[in-house]
């Protein structure tokens, strides 16, 4: 399986470095066309010709690398603009199935977290999203961090069986040709949604559950996945996936996006937000 194409936005003189051989190991997963977008940030350059000229010549390197990984369409793009807007709109035009992004090289702290425009995109794109967690080495400088290669290797796929969730199941199969260590199926019965509800009706929404993770766990076994195991539990959604992903310690995260879709932006549930925000791991949001 392929994804038919993906965006990759890139901040050249910030994470761009760290962001290489995770960018290299979807590419040689399966991916048929590649957008590589810089956007040169006019509220800071100007639109400076020198420097478009510069950062031109550096996209062509990136992309000779997708192209050695196997991607048989490359596309480099670099352009003036307000970055955030810029993507958005490509994502729109193009209807790309995964857009990867890391975080902002200029508003890297000692700390991971999101950047504005990843933050942005976050909250208005319609395309799937893989947010990647860079590590920074030194306070102050977006230069020297470093993002943790092996992206697939041990997956925690979150799922309420709401459609959402189930978007994210082509994304695991196409995930399992990078043979991944293992995967881990996760439902929570979120309490604060079950306040009115019996014991009774919690034991029969857990059997019931029970029930559509381990039809989930056959359908995943079936692609070849070594260690397909299932969780379910029953407390705060947001503190039962942060904590089985502090003990599971998996690589990446991936999740269906909630929320309510309006002419002027996506508004994302809580349990997505929190998660992108506090998880370790790599995050793949799905819509």
């Amino acid at each position: 399986m392929k994804l038919e194409s993906m965006l990759v936005p890139l901040e050249i003189h910030g994470a761009a470095a760290a962001m290489a051989p995770v960018v290299q190991e979807i590419a040689r997963l399966g991916v048929g066309k590649a957008l590589l977008l810089y956007v040169m940030n006019i509220r800071e350059t100007a639109g400076d010709p020198t420097m478009l000229a510069h950062d031109r010549e550096a996209m062509k390197k990136w992309k000779a690398c997708l192209e050695a990984c196997g991607v048989s369409e490359v596309e480099a793009e670099v352009v003036p603009g307000i970055p955030w807007i810029e993507i958005l709109e490509r994502a729109e035009a193009m209807h790309h199935s995964l857009i990867v992004m890391g975080l902002h090289g200029r508003s890297l702290l000692s700390r991971m977290f999101l950047g504005s425009t990843t933050e942005n995109v976050l909250h208005h794109a319609k395309a799937p999203l893989l947010v990647l967690r860079v590590h920074i080495l030194k306070e102050g400088d977006p230069k020297t961090c470093t993002l943790k290669t092996g992206i697939f290797r041990r997956v925690l796929y979150l799922t309420d069986f709401s459609g959402e969730a189930e978007r994210g199941i082509p994304y695991i199969e196409w995930i399992s040709g990078a043979r991944p260590e293992s995967l881990v199926v996760m439902h929570v019965q979120d309490t604060r949604r079950l306040s009115f509800v019996s014991q009774e009706q919690i034991a029969e929404f857990n059997r019931r559950d029970a029930l559509r993770l381990n039809a989930l766990k056959e359908r995943f076994e079936a692609l070849g996945i070594p260690q397909v195991v299932t969780v379910l539990t029953t407390g705060n959604a947001i503190e039962e996936i942060l904590s089985v992903e502090e003990t599971l310690e998996p690589t990446l995260i991936v999740m269906g996006a909630k929320g309510r879709t309006s002419p002027a932006r996506v508004l994302l549930g809580g349990v997505t937000e929190a998660i992108v925000h506090h998880a370790k791991a790599h995050v793949l949001v799905v819509r």
